[in-house]
């Protein structure tokens, strides 16, 4: 997208990232990595990870800025405080080396604040309508969450292409949205599969008892 959005909306979104952090700190669990080096090693492992994922993706290709977030599989497995984190870092990371979405503020909002936001609110909905058990763990709060993040992020670059001029840009983004759902939602179930498999107790929000009926102390 070549077209800069105005100047005020540039500042705006500076101060709403900058209080959307802030309220993230206030709550970030850090009981659960102070005293657990395991803990530490794979919240570390996770975001070398995540931030590495936005390096594969179609800068400078027809104007556009397309990747995979890893935001759904960050809230899932670290909580949503920890997750905003690791996306404003990788923003930043994106930002100085050039292909932050609009400069790091508004790329921080719109692939780490907003999915985060959708994959909180479909994991609400899913544990109050649907049965607990890991197929819907998967199915609902991995690749659905996976797929809505995504489309909220892609739909929204479209909307404020749209509203900058670049009409071309804002269609691209519109026809890529269904494909780009479909690869973050593989990809978002994929991993959540082999983590809750093989390493339950690494995902901060998968409860055994609830979704497998086994209670650890047991």
């Amino acid at each position: 997208m070549n077209a800069l959005l105005p100047l005020p909306v540039q500042l705006g979104s500076i101060g709403l990232a900058a209080w959307v952090l802030w309220r993230a700190s206030r709550e970030l669990p850090w009981f659960k990595v102070r005293d657990d080096a395991e803990a530490r090693r794979v919240l570390v492992a996770g975001a070398v990870l995540l931030i590495a994922l936005r390096l594969f993706n179609t800068h400078g290709v027809a104007g556009m800025t397309l990747h995979f977030l890893g935001t759904s599989i960050a809230v899932l497995m670290f909580g949503t405080g920890f997750a905003l984190w690791i996306a404003a870092l990788a923003s930043a990371i994106m930002w100085a080396i050039g292909w932050a979405w609009q400069g790091w503020a508004v790329d921080f909002l719109l692939t780490g604040a907003l999915p985060a936001a959708v994959t909180v609110g479909v994991g609400a909905f899913v544990r109050l309508r649907l049965p607990s058990n890991i197929m819907i763990y998967v199915l609902g709060n991995a690749a659905a969450a996976g797929a809505l993040a995504i489309a909220a992020s892609v739909m929204a670059k479209a909307l404020l292409s749209w509203l900058s001029g670049a009409e071309r840009e804002a269609t691209l983004y519109l026809l890529t949205t269904p494909p780009m759902m479909f690869g973050e939602a593989f990809f978002t179930g994929g991993v959540m599969v082999l983590v809750v498999v093989y390493r339950p107790h690494w995902c901060s929000s998968f409860d055994d008892a609830a979704y497998l009926g086994v209670d650890r102390r047991v």
